[in-house]
């Protein structure tokens, strides 16, 4: 018996990253897994290289941008021809479970209907907007089998919707040691070298380039920084790294001219999407998450844990969850640009601070969020499914 498992994008940031992992305990425990992606990507060759045999199939991911009458219609039409191809390699490959690892892939209700399969949701997302999408969410959340969420905030969250659902907890986890291998590089083994001839500071922010997850607000936030510090004697650079989903890519564009228009072009440097996060972090000193809705399961943040470095991120989401409040990061709050660069600029010129903190998100992630804890149990929930 088989387990297919459905994804909403091909990239390698968080969710994708946590598919990858599931998969490979798959591989480990001699379960046969099947992938569809909607396109191709770095993920493809990940799984590849496992040996999982991956399909490429246009499943009508739903995003924003669909919300038309010639958007959903097109995306309906997606829906229906990809099920029959789909449902073609359910019998072929005697799959008994299709596992959906994301809320963007709307076909998981429909391909339980036409097969009779068990269905599987694991939830990254939390979706407080369009209501008309959240309200078609809850309704296919409600007919699978098991859910199981990244978050608290997200169990409660989608538990709240509906008396119907049920969801199991089930916190991240990540391949520390990849990121302690890194702590240990050379300044000339760094992938960018904005601090090493001006003794600065480093900070950074991680993650898809999208509205709620805060690139317009950091610059915000810098603004207010840049405004207060001495440039001749603090020298303090930012980047900004991460790419948009695939037809979004204006996203790019629109931070690109923010960084001009607020006159950063000196300081802060986009650099797109990177494959080498782990020596990213070791390069940095600090990671700021600055998202202005809510955010499941930052993966980013426990990468930088991981790395040993502080984290500076809104008070709302997972990211509540993750982070202790001045032992592993410092909150900043949500739509108070003001206030945020000011708990920044204390925290940047305190390196006493700043590796106590480091040391202590270290010793965090190593205890709550291992790869060791997450795929026990994530094979525990599995089995009993």
């Amino acid at each position: 018996m088989s387990t297919l498992f459905i994804h909403g994008s091909a990239d390698l940031y968080g969710s994708a990253k946590i598919l990858l992992q599931i998969v490979k305990v798959c591989v480990r425990e001699k379960k046969k897994a099947l992938v569809i992606l909607p396109h191709k990507g770095s993920l493809v060759k990940e799984l590849e290289e496992l040996g999982v045999e991956v399909f490429v199939i246009n499943i009508g991911v739903l995003r924003r941008r669909y919300f038309t009458p010639w958007g959903i219609i097109g995306r309906v039409f997606l829906w229906v021809f990809s099920s029959y191809k789909i449902v073609q390699l359910i019998k072929k490959y005697n799959v008994s479970k299709i596992y959906i690892s994301s809320l963007t892939v709307f076909i998981g209700p429909f391909l339980k209907w036409l097969t009779g399969r068990q269905l599987i949701m694991h939830l990254h997302e939390i979706v407080e907007r369009p209501v008309i999408l959240k309200f078609f969410l809850i309704k296919f959340l409600e007919k699978a089998d098991q859910v199981i969420a990244v978050s608290a905030a997200t169990k409660s969250f989608w538990m709240r919707q509906s008396k119907k659902i049920q969801i199991h907890l089930l916190y991240n986890g990540i391949p520390t040691e990849n990121f302690r291998k890194s702590s240990n590089l050379s300044h000339s083994d760094f992938p960018f070298t904005l601090k090493i001839t001006d003794n600065a500071v480093l900070i950074a922010m991680i993650g898809r380039i999208q509205p709620w997850k805060g690139q317009m607000y950091f610059l915000d936030i810098l603004k207010f920084l840049y405004k207060d510090i001495n440039a001749e004697k603090h020298k303090v650079f930012a980047v900004i790294i991460g790419d948009a989903y695939p037809g979004y890519e204006y996203h790019e564009e629109e931070l690109k001219r923010a960084i001009e228009q607020y006159d950063l072009s000196d300081t802060v440097f986009y650099l797109g999407y990177r494959k080498d996060i782990p020596e990213v972090l070791a390069s940095i000193d600090l990671l700021v998450l600055p998202s202005i809705s809510l955010d499941p399961l930052p993966t980013v943040v426990l990468e930088a844990m991981a790395a040993s470095k502080p984290v500076l991120a809104t008070f709302q989401g997972g990211a509540v969850e993750m982070i202790k409040d001045n032992i592993t990061g410092v909150f900043i709050p949500v739509g108070d640009a003001r206030k945020a660069a000011d708990i920044l600029k204390n925290l940047v010129f305190d390196e006493g601070k700043m590796k106590v903190l480091g040391i202590n998100g270290f010793n965090r992630v190593n205890e709550y969020f291992s790869l060791e804890a997450f795929e026990k149990n994530w094979l525990k929930l599995f089995l009993t499914f």
